[in-house]
């Protein structure tokens, strides 16, 4: 089973990913999980399982659940028609903006933001440093700018085939996830 964990930028999909592995280990099933953008400059060490490439083949008795934010676009690692279930990953204005506050403070701290498959990191490198607030800031007013479109398109897109909204809130504790019925 393929199952595509999708949303626009800063919604909790990796944490829900992690979240969702681990339910479904508890319950004893073969599950293995990946990252598409194969983001390998982690924090930490806690994800690296999921790193590793896509296999060849899908074996019909493990639970793959990849994450991709361009799951609904043409540039996705894997059609739409070819997972068995969607799971997109909404959030409400507020919880969206704290996410980003928390996703900030983090880029602000290490110097570097942003990151894309093609061209990895932007910002000075330097930690702390003032010159990257301003950019920052632009990363977060052009995605806040387009939030209800790309939503909207990334619902369109996902609507004929097998998918749930799961509501993506964020809390002091980290955030909260629920589905949308």
């Amino acid at each position: 089973m393929k199952v595509l964990i999708t949303g626009i930028g800063i919604t909790g999909k990796s944490t829900f990913r992690r979240l969702l592995v681990a339910k479904l280990r508890n319950f004893g099933w073969t599950t293995e999980h990946f990252d598409a953008d194969e983001f390998k400059t982690l924090r930490d060490n806690r994800d690296a399982d999921c790193l590793k490439g896509l296999p060849e083949k899908f074996d019909d008795k493990t639970v793959y659940i990849i994450e991709d934010i361009h799951g609904p676009l043409s540039t996705a690692i894997i059609p739409l028609k070819d997972y068995d279930l969607i799971l997109y990953l909404k959030s409400d204005t507020f919880s969206h903006l704290m996410y980003w506050a928390e996703r900030c403070w983090q880029w602000f701290k290490s110097g570097h933001f942003s990151w894309t498959p093609n061209k990895g990191w932007r910002g000075t490198g330097a930690k702390h440093d003032f010159q990257n607030i301003i950019p920052i800031l632009k990363e977060l007013l052009y995605d806040f700018k387009n939030r209800k479109k790309w939503i909207f398109e990334d619902l369109k897109a996902i609507g004929r085939f097998p998918h749930f909204i799961i509501r993506s809130t964020w809390t002091w504790r980290g955030p909260r996830f629920n589905l949308k019925l």
